[in-house]
């Protein structure tokens, strides 16, 4: 209850034009809403709402004025999230989920976690883990490395233990490198992320694993000597 009253989360009937036809009630244009990312032109000149039978994340700027949302299923159908488009707006790559809620945490902190999802945010977040922030996207950019050193120099990304959450940490390394911003990388037992994490094992057993993060130069040569063999002239020469 406490999430969905701060998060301002809600839902998205599962209707093609339940959307359009609120706004249509308060004498709100289709183009409008189009411009916002919020509905769908079909191929009959006519629009559907892109939002349908989802669970809905405002995505807010830091005086927490909402600019996009993220959409996720209720079931186990594909794709499992939709997000606002790019709009005049919202720019994913310019914004981080949660900041206008942790941008204190995590300057009296001294560090900020860099989770992936809505949910690894938010149930970290109300465990008591405050100094957090999520990517919209795995990728991170360098103006969002930019706006997070505003308020920190250093890092620990908790992203998915699966192949996709590894390779977008060490995409990930050599950004905040460049931008001079100390990178730790904490690692979760294998299949959960810190939503799930949280929820089986507690905050406090959370905080252990991201005490225990290891530094760019250990976490790369963890992955590169699982990759190749060490003992191996040619092993070698490709860690290197």
């Amino acid at each position: 209850q406490v999430s969905l009253k701060d998060f301002r989360i809600g839902y998205a009937p599962d209707s093609w034009e339940s959307l359009l036809n609120f706004f249509r009630s308060k004498a709100i244009e289709p183009k409008v809403l189009e411009k916002a990312g919020l509905v769908i032109p079909n191929d009959k000149g006519g629009y559907y709402d892109r939002f349908r039978n989802r669970a809905i994340f405002p995505i807010m700027d830091l005086r927490a004025r909402v600019l996009g949302f993220g959409a996720r299923v209720l079931d186990s159908s594909l794709p499992k999230y939709i997000n606002s488009p790019e709009t005049v707006i919202y720019s994913k790559g310019r914004n981080l989920y949660g900041l206008n809620f942790s941008k204190d945490h995590i300057k009296k902190e001294k560090f900020a976690l860099i989770v992936e999802g809505y949910l690894d945010f938010i149930i970290p977040y109300q465990a008591g883990v405050k100094n957090i922030i999520a990517t919209l996207g795995t990728a991170l950019t360098t103006d969002q490395i930019k706006l997070l050193k505003r308020y920190t120099n250093t890092v620990i990304m908790v992203y998915d233990p699966d192949a996709a959450g590894e390779m977008a940490s060490l995409r990930n390394l050599d950004l905040f490198i460049s931008e001079d911003v100390n990178v730790y990388i904490a690692e979760l037992t294998e299949g959960l992320d810190p939503d799930s994490y949280i929820r089986k094992f507690g905050a406090e057993d959370f905080l252990k694993r991201v005490k225990s993060a290891k530094n760019v130069f250990e976490y790369k040569l963890d992955k590169l000597k699982a990759k190749f063999d060490i003992r191996s002239t040619n092993g070698k020469t490709s860690i290197v």
